[in-house]
């Protein structure tokens, strides 16, 4: 089985004004990122393709959606960006704002990180898509059996061979440390930061009884042309 993580587009989160926006959608940049994004998969490739509901993510979703790479697609709601109080609190503010409220927040100790706000959101925010993850693909004979040692799934029922996911950095750094069964911080989506509408593959392999998934490949933009189509 193989997974496919995608992050949106780039966003226009000032939508043309120096002015922090709430659920922005695209760049012009960033639907030339999808539509690159989109190229490389064939029609019908990928099973089943889960999409945010977020303009962002729906905006990166329409190439694909247009090429129909996919057999069937699912929009969650529980696959939306994090969000804590203290972000919502900067929609309306400038870009100075919005930076120096980064700033000092990334200049925090570690301990300062995980008994925060953000640190606390966080729990709740993962705790969220783990939940909902595992029901999914549950639904989807893909049984997560034990995480001792790393995480075994029971494929042996799958209904799924090709899984592609459009999201938020924040949203793949929670389900890559699932599936790689790696620990989750408040700042892990910092250590796993993919580019805009690059291609993060996890694929499947047997081991003791089951299956691990391992990283095939991670940030992967070979499609786009330069390095100005690069993002973050």
């Amino acid at each position: 089985m193989e997974i496919v993580l995608i992050r949106h587009g780039q966003p226009d989160w000032g939508s043309g004004v120096d002015i922090y926006t709430k659920n922005p959608g695209l760049t012009d940049l960033g639907k030339l990122q999808s539509e690159k994004s989109s190229s490389v998969f064939e029609k019908n490739e990928i099973d089943e393709l889960w999409v945010s509901p977020l303009k962002r993510a729906q905006e990166t979703f329409t190439p694909f959606e247009d090429k129909k790479i996919a057999k069937s697609t699912y929009t969650y709601e529980w696959l939306q960006e994090m969000q804590d109080e203290e972000e919502e609190a900067l929609y309306g503010k400038s870009k100075e704002e919005v930076m120096a409220f980064f700033a000092k927040r990334n200049s925090q100790s570690f301990e300062d990180w995980a008994e925060a706000n953000h640190g606390k959101y966080m729990e709740v925010f993962s705790k969220n898509i783990v939940s909902n993850l595992e029901a999914e693909l549950s639904n989807r004979g893909v049984v997560s059996l034990d995480a001792e040692y790393d995480r075994r799934f029971d494929l042996s029922e799958s209904s799924v061979e090709r899984l592609m996911i459009i999201s938020h950095a924040g949203t793949m750094s929670v389900l890559l440390s699932y599936f790689l069964n790696m620990p989750l911080y408040a700042w892990t989506w910092r250590k796993f930061l993919p580019r805009h509408a690059g291609h993060t593959t996890l694929k499947s392999t047997q081991i003791s009884g089951g299956h691990f998934f391992r990283l095939k490949e991670f940030n992967n933009v070979s499609f786009t042309d330069s390095d100005e189509e690069q993002t973050y």
